[in-house]
C-alpha cells in the first residue's frame, strides 16, 4: 500500500500552472483528466486520460493513466503506462520515474524506491517535489522493515529494523519536505528508537534481587577473609562477584525494544526484515 493518497497526485506539481488559452482537444482531455484525478473521481480521469492518448503520443497522458491504476492498487497496469512514458524524455519520464518507484512501494519494496529516489534527488536536490516523494518512500521503508501484530502494531524486532528506523528519522528531517505528517512521523520514529535502545531489567524483581544478594554475598566473603587475614578467600569473594553480577547483567539486562518484541512474539503475523 502507499503511505497516503496524496503520493498518487503530488508529482503533477512538476508541470508548470499556466495554460494556454486555446488548448486543443487532447490538452481539453489531459487537463480535465488530471482535475478528475486530484478530486478523486477515478473513473472520469481514466476516460479523459485515455481520450487525450488516443489523440497523440504524450507522455504525460501515459502517466495520468498509470496514476488511476496506481490508485486502484494495480501495480502491473501502473508499471506497464509508466514504462510507456519513461521513454519520451523531459518531464513525463521524470514522472513517470516516480511512478514506478510508487508501484516498488505499493508493491512492499519501498527500499528499492528509496534507492532510486536519492538518485533523482541527487541530479535535483533542491527539487521539493522530489524531496517530498523520497521522503515519504523513507517513512514507507521504516514501515514496511518492522514487524506487525495481528492488531496492526508495528513493532521492532531487530537490530537492521532499529537501524532501518533510525536512517529514515534523520533522513526525513534532513529533507525537509514541507509536510506536517512526515515531520512528525520522523520524530515518532527517532522517539520509538531512543526509547528502545534504552536499557531496563527483564523481569526486573528478580534481576534486581539476584544483582543485590550476589553483592551482599561478595562483600560478606570479602570481610570474612579479611577478617581471617585469608587473601585467597578475600580473591575469591572479588572474583565470584564480577562473574556472577556479570552473568546476571548478562541475562537480564535487555535494550527495550528487545523486552517489547519477545512480550509481543506470539501476536507477530509478519516479521519483517
Amino acid at each position: 500500500m502507499l503511505r497516503a493518497w496524496q503520493d498518487v497526485v503530488v508529482k503533477w506539481r512538476l508541470l508548470p500552472d499556466d495554460h494556454p488559452a486555446d488548448l486543443r482537444d487532447a490538452d481539453q482531455h489531459s487537463h480535465r483528466g488530471r482535475s478528475a484525478l486530484v478530486g478523486g473521481r477515478l473513473d472520469e480521469a481514466l476516460a479523459e486520460f485515455e481520450a487525450a492518448a488516443s489523440l497523440r503520443p504524450d507522455p504525460l497522458d501515459r502517466v495520468g493513466v498509470g496514476d488511476v491504476f496506481l490508485a486502484r492498487g494495480a501495480w502491473g497496469l501502473a508499471e506497464e503506462n509508466y514504462r510507456a512514458a519513461l521513454n519520451a524524455g523531459g518531464v513525463g519520464a521524470l514522472m513517470a520515474q516516480i511512478g514506478l518507484a510508487l508501484v516498488q512501494t505499493g508493491r512492499g519494496n519501498a527500499a528499492g524506491a528509496v534507492a532510486d529516489l536519492e538518485l533523482l534527488v541527487a541530479d535535483r536536490p533542491d527539487d521539493p517535489t522530489l524531496r517530498y516523494y523520497l521522503a515519504s518512500a523513507w517513512f514507507s521503508a521504516a514501515e514496511q522493515c518492522r514487524a506487525r501484530t495481528a492488531d496492526d502494531t508495528l513493532v521492532i524486532t531487530s537490530e537492521t529494523q532499529l537501524r532501518v528506523c533510525e536512517d529514515a528519522g534523520r533522513r526525513i528531517l534532513a529533507l525537509e519536505p514541507g509536510d506536517e505528517e512526515l515531520r512528525k512521523g520522523a520524530e515518532r520514529l527517532l522517539a520509538e528508537v531512543a526509547a528502545g535502545r534504552r536499557w531496563t531489567w527483564s523481569p526486573e524483581g528478580i534481576a534486581v534481587s539476584l544483582a543485590v544478594l550476589t553483592v551482599a554475598l561478595g562483600m560478606i566473603t570479602v570481610v570474612a577473609g579479611g577478617l581471617l587475614s585469608n587473601v585467597l578467600v578475600v580473591l575469591v569473594g572479588v572474583l565470584a562477584g564480577a562473574v556472577l553480577l556479570y552473568a546476571i547483567v548478562s541475562r537480564f539486562r535487555r535494550q527495550t525494544w528487545r523486552r517489547r518484541a519477545a512480550e509481543l512474539a506470539p501476536d507477530i503475523v509478519r516479521r519483517g526484515v
